[in-house]
């Protein structure tokens, strides 16, 4: 990979914590009771049609979802069937942080910059005018990068 990225995190802003659980109803309970966070509002299950690694697929999942106080939104996560990098989280084993996201204006801008690194879309798919990749910086940063970019309507006179 190259090293003379001049990508600038400094003017983005987290904007989601996503954490993937075998139980979301369970965890933002937890969540709710140990931190203080404000309800969590549970959708689903949903079916979303993704592309997992280029391949077009669907999965199912249940969300929920919260606010920091900061403005930082909390995700859980739970899968219900399908492929998905949520689904190989817990096949792995695992539970807990599994993404930040950030929001961009220019996704395809930003997608072609890390590209550029050597960093591929391992997820992507738009869910409610939301269109968003996540890109495999696990192996460098312990971490999956989501990135997201909500489309802008037409504003009406």
């Amino acid at each position: 990979m190259q090293t003379d990225s001049n990508f600038d995190f400094d003017n983005l802003k987290i904007s989601q914590l996503g954490f993937v659980y075998k139980d979301v109803r369970k965890q933002a309970s937890l969540m709710e009771q140990f931190f203080g966070i404000p309800k969590f509002t549970v959708l689903g299950p949903l079916e979303m049609k993704i592309l997992l690694r280029g391949k077009e697929t669907k999965w199912t999942a249940t969300g929920a979802f919260s606010q920091l106080f900061n403005g930082v939104e909390i995700e859980l996560v739970q899968p219900e069937s399908g492929e998905s990098i949520h689904q190989e989280f817990l096949a792995q084993g695992r539970e807990g942080l599994h993404h930040i996201r950030y929001n961009v204006d220019d996704l395809p801008a930003v997608i072609n910059k890390f590209e550029k690194e050597g960093i591929e879309i391992i997820q992507s798919g738009k869910i409610i005018g939301l269109k968003y990749a996540y890109m495999n910086t696990e192996p460098l940063l312990g971490i999956i990068i989501e990135f997201s970019a909500v489309k802008k309507g037409r504003r009406r006179r």
